[in-house]
């Protein structure tokens, strides 16, 4: 009970907007951003960028460039948008652009293996975030920038994670962060809508387990979380301790060559 409430108050409109006034005047606010990581790693290196056109229209791609990286790829299940072409065109633009789905094998075969990737947005939209993250292993030679939404820690409960799919309304409301349109969430799961709905909320403590150290070694990992959660001390502490770690993936258990759809057991 207590912990549904204390989920509903951080995502009022009113609490948030405090939430940020308080955050902004002690200068916490999101110093940590995709283009200053970009603009940091990218330099002298091979850079691809999952899920680059929705909302950004490939910002983050055109800063990895002039910042001086070695290749750019930009990669998403859309084909390229008009204002993606316009600026690609208007800053002449050798960026390589591959439409297809991350999580199937011919996507990341087209892509090869770059020394940075960042994937901010996505892995809350795929049935199957474990499969996800190897694909994300599989075309990534040193660091992975993973900017992704998160859910408060549950006391008590640990690795904890919210499938949105098939909730009930009630249910539905208290994930509801009032930032647009969260199919599954602000209305009933949609199967036709592929992935443009939301389907696993995660806690950060879960979320980085999912990276145990076994098989595959990359030198870096960051994260971003972004919800009306944490603190921007935790969230610092979490994305550089896990890059110290020098945190590894594993291939146990886990299929890597997928090459058909995930959501075919999703109906």
């Amino acid at each position: 009970m207590f912990y549904k409430l204390s989920v509903l108050i951080r995502h009022n409109l009113f609490v948030r907007r405090i939430i940020r006034k308080i955050k902004k005047f002690l200068e916490r606010v999101d110093a940590i951003t995709n283009e200053k990581l970009v603009s940091k790693y990218a330099p002298g290196k091979s850079f691809a960028e999952v899920g680059a056109l929705w909302g950004i229209k490939g910002l983050n791609s055109f800063i990895a460039e002039e910042s001086g990286a070695t290749r750019v790829v930009a990669i998403d299940i859309y084909p390229e948008s008009k204002e993606f072409l316009e600026q690609k065109n208007k800053r002449n633009s050798h960026i390589e652009f591959v439409q297809g789905d991350i999580n199937l094998s011919k996507t990341t075969e087209k892509i090869g293996v770059c020394d940075v990737v960042l994937c901010s947005g996505v892995l809350y939209h795929t049935p199957d975030p474990i499969h996800l993250l190897m694909r994300l292993r599989s075309i990534c030679g040193e660091t992975l920038i993973l900017n992704t939404a998160s859910i408060p820690e549950m006391p008590g409960i640990r690795n904890a994670a919210v499938f949105y799919p098939f909730l009930k309304e009630e249910q539905r409301k208290i994930w509801n962060r009032k930032v647009g349109s969260q199919k599954a969430i602000t209305g009933p799961y949609e199967p036709e809508e592929g992935y443009a709905n939301w389907f696993w909320g995660l806690l950060p403590v879960a979320l980085s387990l999912c990276f145990n150290a076994r098989d595959l070694r990359l030198k870096s990992v960051l994260f971003r979380l972004f919800f009306p959660y944490s603190s921007a001390k935790r969230f610092l502490q979490s994305s550089w301790q896990l890059q110290e770690s020098g945190i590894r993936l594993t291939t146990r258990n886990f299929q890597s060559s997928r090459n058909s759809s995930p959501y075919s057991f999703i109906k």
